[in-house]
């Protein structure tokens, strides 16, 4: 039988946080080690001391080894990776980790099912002849889409390609042109482009950051869970725990 949508995600995110997928869909909180490497890797290969997925259904939070105690012992009596659980983590592992970055973000993703075509204006691959495009893909690797106005590239999408099942999307529009469809028209063409390699799109972006979700939701992605996370520093050895 063909999996839908979701359950293809969840054997990705599982792979990338190193368990069984049922765990994202059996209504738990679960703390795992991530085993395979010393380092949880994730977003072209940013180095992590803990990564976490949290679906209504079951949540999952990934550990180097020498943290998993640590991190159980903190989450006792909580159920999902709303703030609060987040809080008591980062707390608990301030004396262990050397961290340059933590995260709170959200997961969203689209298929052919639930796409919403906004396109509307002058869009089109700008990788080769834009500055600001071609530092987005020396980033992430992908094609970079831009809309035109004025004579110039105003917004742009970067398609980051994550791994054989997904391509993630990042948005960047200037400061003025923003709230006029810009950003809506970029990532529609970033979408087709996604679609057009056989690939689920999907899309990240803080807890907070209300516009990009909007944006996300308006051009038909939905929602699949939050993610939190700590991006280690690189400069740390032995890895991560002091």
């Amino acid at each position: 039988m063909k999996l839908n949508t979701v359950a293809l995600l969840d054997r990705y995110y599982a792979s990338e946080l190193g368990c069984d997928s049922e765990m994202l869909n059996n209504g738990q909180l679960h703390v795992v080690e991530y085993e395979l490497v010393r380092e949880i890797r994730f977003a072209k290969g940013t180095p992590l001391a803990l990564f976490s997925i949290g679906k209504k259904t079951g949540t999952v939070i990934s550990v180097i080894p020498c943290l998993k105690e640590t991190v159980s012992q903190s989450i006792i009596g909580k159920t999902t990776l709303d703030d609060t659980t987040c809080d008591v983590v980062e707390s608990s592992l301030a004396p262990l980790v050397r961290a340059r970055m933590w995260f709170r973000g959200c997961r969203l993703y689209c298929d052919q099912a639930s796409f919403i075509d906004f396109r509307a204006g002058e869009v089109r691959d700008v990788t080769e002849d834009d500055e600001m495009a071609s530092l987005i893909h020396e980033k992430w690797g992908g094609r970079v889409f831009g809309r035109i106005t004025d004579g110039k590239v105003v917004s742009w999408a970067g398609v980051k390609p994550l791994s054989e099942l997904a391509w993630d999307i990042s948005i960047q529009t200037l400061p003025e042109y923003r709230g006029l469809g810009c950003a809506k028209s970029v990532a529609c063409a970033a979408v087709r482009h996604i679609f057009d390699h056989g690939k689920i799109a999907t899309w990240g972006t803080d807890r907070t950051n209300i516009a990009s979700i909007c944006t996300a939701h308006s051009v038909g992605f939905q929602d699949y869970g939050l993610d939190f996370g700590c991006v280690a520093d690189a400069d740390c050895n032995p890895f991560i725990c002091r």
